[in-house]
């Protein structure tokens, strides 16, 4: 989910052997979670432009759909977004807060630059290092009360041989640092990242994170929310740290019109809790969808 490519639809539903995979009928013992994320249960919203996105207009609209949480992007691609920074400065979470909602943040770190290639991973490890420093940074900067990290394509495989998998837990391990420091470690987190790629799902959770795939079924029919929570049970995660992404925008990959009514029917076919819905300020505009989120939200 990045600001102007949310993501690549290239290589779907790769399956690799990465710290060995479960059963759909078999998940995980969740033994790791990170107790505060139990915020995750609940429904969210991410944001991209906070600008566009105020409590005064949103909030009352929020509180229909019965939200909990809202996400901002605070970093993309080993930079800060100045525009989120300068509407923080200017009471935007402040205003969220006191409206009663949980506000945090979303990145995106850059990853591999070349697939198939160690030196390529080699070369990345920096990068994946300081953004995972960063997000941390502008985590306890701004006061954030989760953080949520957007891994896409350059952290995936796209053929058994392909090493670039090995960021993930460069990241994990950078994040773990810079939080313990800041004293942040305790913090709600969670792996955001599309559907049904290859990662190297362990090292997110042996260490206490969710996971929110962006299950946009309304881009490619395989990114179906039930199909994303089989994958990702079947590469370890437990069914409660699975809580998916939805979205209505029609403009990437096949320009599905799924509405909100099938994306509900769907997500009452699995057992997870929590979702979460991409850019309401851009694609929520009627009553009628907000209700039919609170109604998502008591499944």
């Amino acid at each position: 989910m990045r600001r102007a490519k949310y993501f690549n639809g290239v290589a779907i539903a790769l399956v690799l052997v990465i710290g060995g995979l479960v059963s759909a009928a078999e998940p995980k013992k969740d033994a790791t979670r990170n107790p505060a994320n139990v915020l995750f249960d609940k429904t969210g919203m991410f944001v991209n432009d906070a600008h566009a996105f105020p409590a005064d207009k949103f909030a009352s609209k929020m509180k229909m759909a019965n939200v909990a949480w809202i996400g901002l992007q605070i970093d993309n691609g080993g930079k800060t977004r100045e525009d989120s920074a300068d509407a923080i400065a200017k009471g935007w979470a402040d205003q969220w807060r006191k409206a009663g909602f949980v506000v945090g943040f979303w990145g995106c770190p850059r990853g591999v630059g070349e697939h198939g290639k160690q030196s390529a991973v080699d070369a990345a490890i920096p990068n994946v290092q300081a953004d995972a420093q960063l997000a941390v940074k502008l985590c306890a900067k701004y006061h954030a009360d989760f953080y949520l990290a957007d891994l896409e394509d350059s952290f995936q495989s796209y053929n058994p041989k392909d090493p670039t998998p090995a960021l993930n837990r460069v990241y994990v391990e950078a994040y773990k640092k810079a939080a313990l420091a800041a004293g942040i470690d305790k913090m709600p987190r969670a792996l955001s990242s599309e559907g049904r790629i290859a990662l190297d799902m362990k090292p997110w959770i042996d260490e206490g994170w969710d996971a929110m795939p962006q299950a946009y079924w309304n881009a490619y029919a395989v990114y179906q929310p039930s199909k994303c929570v089989d994958f990702y049970m079947e590469t370890g995660w437990p069914i409660d740290r699975i809580h998916p992404t939805i979205g209505t925008f029609t403009s990437e990959g096949e320009k599905r019109n799924v509405s909100l009514a099938e994306y509900d029917k769907d997500l009452r076919s699995r057992k997870t809790s929590g979702f979460s819905f991409f850019l309401p300020e851009s694609y929520l505009h009627e009553d009628s969808q907000y209700r039919m989120l609170a109604k998502m939200g008591r499944k």
